[in-house]
């Protein structure tokens, strides 16, 4: 996959998540409110599959550079960026990977850049599979 992917999932990001940022939810729109935003990688660029690297379900958009707002946060605070679904650990599929929005929502992202929300037992039914035996 190339840039034109990358930003493609970005803008489906974009729509997805209404204009906010998926851990905090300020308005990432309107750069007078927010002049940072940037898209993250659930399953970090270095280490995701070629197939899904830049696609919507590993994309998020998120406050900050990779290093300040929420992105940096992520990046610091990795073990509860996993715990969230911000983080997709390698091994594990981004679009099988319940990520936690701003409003506490859980939701599995698809391919097509939408996103179905979880209700509680089927998040509860994933993370059983996901703990080790």
């Amino acid at each position: 996959m190339n840039d034109a992917e990358f930003q493609a999932a970005k803008r489906a990001a974009l729509v997805r998540q209404g204009h906010h940022c998926q851990r905090c939810g300020r308005n990432v729109h309107d750069p007078a409110l927010w002049p940072g935003r940037s898209g993250h990688h659930r399953q970090l660029r270095r280490t995701a599959d070629p197939q899904v690297r830049h696609s919507p379900e590993n994309i998020i958009v998120l406050c900050g550079s990779g290093t300040t707002g929420c992105h940096g946060w992520i990046h610091v605070h990795v073990a509860e960026a996993r715990r969230n679904g911000w983080i997709v650990p390698v091994g594990s599929e981004p679009a099988s990977t319940p990520v936690r929005d701003w409003t506490g929502r859980w939701q599995l992202l698809l391919p097509d850049g939408t996103a179905r929300t979880l209700t509680p037992g089927e998040l509860i039914a994933i993370r059983t599979k996901e703990e080790p035996q």
